[in-house]
């Protein structure tokens, strides 16, 4: 896989510091030396997309939002809402390349950690929230932290029958036996999985997440294999909230070495009719809620392209010298 020179220009304009930074790291694997990434850094907290974000933040450190019909604000807790309250943000930061490191994040994100529950779960035991937290945290580079471990633990012994995930919302349902997994909370655990690196790839767990999504050809149904499983498991949206997409799979996957898997051919092949003709990609959709402004549907999205291209990036560099 090459990136089109043209592209790449457009990735690195010193503009988007932390679109800049993810290209050289992720894309072209550069390596800096300390004095050069704390210099990204800096360029990446002075950024317009970071102090949009920070700016809402409450000064304890949580991100709230007006619940819709009333008065009440909702976001101090771990409740699972809309695209701006506080699990989100966090999310929102961690993709724009900041860590703990940084004292606004350390104190955001411990105070968030600290309202996980004793098994390591955070609300119902949604395991799309769990599997979208456990990647945010990743990435903010709490990977040794007691917290997130518990977090760890519980998603690898929440895996089902199917391979999938689920939640206490449907799994307790009245009259249903034994539902089938929910595709959007699978994804945020193949996510999951996919950045908690090697060690975890061959967790049982993990391998019988991968062959969930294998078994119908990355995102269509069981039963019609040209049938997309959801409306939004074809289109190309940013940022990542709970809705399952085509970036999602295809990088996750890829990442763990099954990219060129033959069963995925399909899904690949819808990725490439969505490209430009100059390379680029465009933005299917973005959540009106999120306090971070990505770019206008239906444009060339630098985000959208950046991921179309480390997921084929991935998929040539991490397969697996035999198909699953």
């Amino acid at each position: 896989m090459r990136v089109p020179d043209s592209v790449l220009e457009w990735l690195l304009e010193p503009n988007d510091p932390s679109m800049r930074f993810r290209t050289m790291t992720e894309l072209l694997d550069t390596q800096f030396t300390a004095q050069e990434r704390t210099r990204e850094y800096e360029q990446i907290y002075n950024s317009p997309a970071v102090n949009k974000i920070i700016e809402k933040m409450h000064p304890d450190a949580y991100w709230l939002r007006k619940k819709s019909g009333s008065r009440e604000w909702i976001g101090a807790g771990v409740e699972y809402m809309s695209a701006s309250t506080t699990h989100y943000c966090l999310a929102y930061l961690s993709e724009l390349g900041l860590t703990k490191e940084h004292p606004i994040i350390k104190k955001a994100a411990d105070r968030y950690l600290s309202l996980q529950a004793p098994d390591g779960d955070w609300f119902w035991h949604l395991s799309c929230l769990q599997g979208y937290n456990i990647k945010t945290f990743l990435r903010f580079g709490y990977r040794e932290d007691e917290r997130l471990k518990k977090s760890v633990n519980l998603l690898i012994e929440s895996s089902r029958f199917d391979g999938g995930y689920l939640c206490d919302m449907h799994e307790k349902r009245p009259g249903l036996k034994r539902p089938k997994s929910c595709v959007r909370g699978s994804t945020k655990a193949l996510e999951a999985f996919a950045e908690l690196g090697k060690v975890y790839w061959n967790v049982p767990a993990c391998q019988n997440l991968c062959d969930y999504f294998l078994s119908r050809n990355g995102i269509f149904t069981m039963r019609d294999k040209t049938r997309p499983v959801n409306n939004d498991v074809n289109c190309l949206f940013f940022p990542f909230i709970y809705y399952t997409g085509l970036l999602q799979i295809l990088y996750s996957l890829s990442k763990m070495g099954y990219g060129n898997d033959t069963r995925l051919y399909a899904a690949w092949e819808i990725l490439e009719k969505k490209k430009f003709e100059n390379g680029r990609f465009p933005l299917e959709r973005t959540p009106a809620q999120s306090p971070w402004k990505i770019g206008e549907v239906g444009k060339e999205n630098k985000w959208i392209t950046f991921y179309a291209y480390l997921a084929m990036k991935n998929r040539d560099e991490n397969y697996l010298a035999t198909n699953h």
